[in-house]
């Protein structure tokens, strides 16, 4: 079949047209399905209307799935039905969280503090606000293109340290604080700053709201290089903004994306997203000479 797609913005993503996920794909659709995919960054499906289970079946028809672990939480982050399925949600049952509030706010990747970041992420909008909500994506590629070409090679072939355990409170100010267990289970990692796509073979900046430090670089300038990386990653012209409706499911690639859940008051409107996750692969540089920079986990008593 030929798929039809709308792009969304001039920066990533596209709408796929008259496409029904819920429907099982063949060998060849889904091939298609991805190549799409590799191409625009993102997929927005409008107008889905699916079980739990169809969810489940499409996401795995691109990889193996993922179970969000619970961190520093008492809220049940997955359906206990159905584990896959993370929770996304301001709502409270019998004055009981049913979900996690407020996750995703601040640009990043997700799973990027881990020694195998999750490849990609699907997210499935049940009931979204009509004020507020929205969620930016921004293409790794198109920032990593335009920069200059000392900065280039400045962070060619370096690695940046990102950081559970450092950067916790900071990213998530409303969770209690990790237990000692919980910190064991996050070691630190790095990840090389400038990641080449295993699938396209594009280099993109890897550089997100876990990350502290950057090999070679003193304290206080890494930190502000960080600053200065992370606010290029968001700019407009990198950045696509989407205003949720119900029945929307956004498909990204945490290889070559970031994505921010734009903050608003959740006082005033309910939100219910579920969303599934994909398991990934060692993020790695590959320079011109051939040279390949992997990433590494250091447990936290080594640093």
């Amino acid at each position: 079949m030929s798929i039809r797609v709308r792009e969304l913005s001039e920066a990533l993503g596209a709408e796929v047209l008259d496409f029904d996920p819920s429907v099982p794909m063949d060998t060849a659709t889904a091939r298609e399905v991805r190549e799409i995919w590799l191409q625009y960054g993102i997929l927005l499906f409008r107008g889905v209307d699916w079980t739990l289970a169809q969810h489940i079946a499409f996401t795995e028809s691109f990889g193996e799935l993922h179970i969000m672990p619970r961190l520093a939480t008492e809220v049940p982050v997955n359906l206990q039905q159905h584990p896959e399925i993370f929770v996304v949600s301001n709502i409270e049952k019998d004055g009981k969280p049913i979900g996690v509030k407020r996750a995703g706010w601040g640009w990043h990747s997700d799973g990027e503090d881990k020694r195998v970041p999750n490849m990609a992420s699907m997210l499935y909008g049940i009931k979204t606000p009509e004020v507020g909500g929205d969620t930016g994506f921004a293409s790794t590629y198109r920032a990593y293109d335009a920069l200059p070409p000392k900065t280039k090679e400045r962070l060619d072939g370096k690695l940046a340290r990102f950081s559970r355990v450092e950067m916790h409170l900071v990213n998530y100010p409303n969770l209690p604080p990790l237990t000692e267990a919980e910190k064991r289970d996050r070691p630190y990692v790095w990840h090389p700053v400038v990641r080449t796509h295993p699938e396209t073979q594009r280099k993109c900046l890897y550089i997100g709201r876990w990350a502290v430090e950057i090999e070679g670089i003193p304290g206080d300038e890494g930190r502000e290089l960080i600053d200065d990386l992370t606010a290029h990653i968001s700019k407009p012209e990198f950045t696509y903004i989407h205003k949720w409706r119900p029945g929307d499911v956004v498909f990204w690639d945490n290889r070559c994306t970031q994505h921010c859940a734009i903050p608003y008051d959740d006082s005033k409107e309910d939100r219910y997203m579920l969303r599934t996750t994909l398991e990934g692969d060692t993020p790695f540089h590959l320079a011109e000479d051939g040279r390949r920079v992997e990433s590494f986990l250091v447990s936290p008593l080594e640093v």
